[in-house]
């Protein structure tokens, strides 16, 4: 099972192997705010860290003057750089395949030069502006979450809040299995099973507030073959949700949606919905 939680303060630090955590500041200061301490943990515990960021080398290093032994850091190699143009939020294509080449890499080198994981924290102030926009982030996210959750990573995502609309914002945090306490959709959520690929878990309330948000990640969804979803943690789900992913499972057809241990009403919406609805038939729902 992996991490999850919504995060109360700017001081949050890793809790272990896999959390993929999503925080929105406003801006430089209240970035730095975030990202010394999840850094400096990283010392405390002896982890290799990586530093991800559409900025400069000189704006990297400036953003964590005050980690304490910054400069021995980068001597040892234990805080690595590396600026990268903007380029999250690709939808498929080389560049996302660069990013996940990226956080692998990072852990393979982390392994093998003794330390037990990397830590890495990735900002970006790209505008995530509309429905497009961040269906285009969100596919991203969700496969960076993929990696995240079979690696020995723990990445922190930074987003300037300043540049994404209040949608964009309610999705991104959505596919994050940690974000800060305030963030859009904080009860509920999607993120990838660490044992199995292709398996998916949806947890907490998909009503009316958060519908938008999850018919984004459905659109965003990396899809390789039959898409699973285990819903153990799924306390509630409207109609509207059901026949989202009812949606869904008629737009990956030849492929099936799977759900296991659905909640007995939702099981029974699909069972009653059948008849009528064609794309309800395409959805597998086992106890």
């Amino acid at each position: 099972m992996r991490w999850t939680s919504t995060l109360a303060t700017p001081g949050w630090v890793g809790q272990g192997w896999h959390d993929h955590a999503c925080w929105f500041h406003t801006g430089r200061q209240s970035w730095c705010d975030v990202l010394v301490p999840f850094f400096a943990e990283a010392v405390l515990r002896g982890e290799a860290m990586l530093y991800v960021s559409d900025k400069s080398v000189e704006e990297l290093t400036e953003d964590l003057e005050t980690l304490p032994g910054r400069d021995a850091l980068l001597r040892t190699g234990q805080l690595r750089f590396l600026p990268v143009e903007p380029v999250r939020g690709m939808t498929g294509g080389q560049a996302v395949a660069d990013q996940l080449g990226t956080l692998r890499s990072a852990a393979t080198d982390a392994v093998e030069a003794g330390y037990a994981r990397v830590r890495i924290a990735a900002e970006s102030a790209h505008p995530v502006q509309g429905r497009a926009d961040a269906v285009r982030f969100v596919h991203s996210e969700l496969m960076i979450d993929e990696v995240v959750a079979r690696t020995p990573v723990a990445l922190l995502c930074g987003y300037d809040g300043r540049y994404l609309d209040r949608r964009a914002a309610a999705a991104l945090a959505f596919v994050h299995p940690v974000r800060q306490h305030a963030a859009f959709g904080a009860g509920s959520g999607l993120y990838a099973e660490p044992d199995a690929a292709d398996f998916w878990h949806v947890y907490g309330e998909l009503d009316l507030a958060s519908r938008d948000v999850f018919e984004i990640a459905l659109d965003a969804l990396p899809v390789h073959g039959d898409v699973h979803m285990r819903l153990h943690e799924l306390a509630f789900i409207d109609v509207g949700g059901v026949h989202a992913l009812a949606d869904f499972a008629e737009r990956i057809s030849p492929r099936r949606l799977v759900l296991h241990d659905p909640p007995t009403a939702l099981r029974r919406i699909v069972e009653l919905s059948r008849a009528d609805f064609p794309a309800m038939r395409r959805v597998v729902a086992e106890v």
